[in-house]
């Protein structure tokens, strides 16, 4: 796995990754991989900065969120 040292921040979603660190809007920091299961997947935009199977590396159970409890709307 490579790593990129240089700063870039995302045209789509607005995230700053630096030295293969990801700050999001809210809360700490986290990985390629994470962002990826949760932003990159979806958004599918060309301009996406994390895109590279190689910088991403594996994307855990973890990082994405968890599945929503179920909601029973019948009473």
């Amino acid at each position: 796995m490579t790593t990129s040292s240089q700063e870039q921040t995302c045209p789509v979603c607005g995230v700053t990754v630096a030295n293969d660190v990801v700050q999001f809007a809210n809360g700490s920091t986290g990985t390629r991989a994470r962002l990826y299961a949760r932003v990159c997947q979806y958004a599918k935009k060309p301009e996406c900065i994390n895109q590279d199977k190689g910088l991403i590396g594996v994307v855990l159970q973890e990082d994405g969120f968890m599945e929503a409890p179920s909601i029973n709307l019948a009473q």
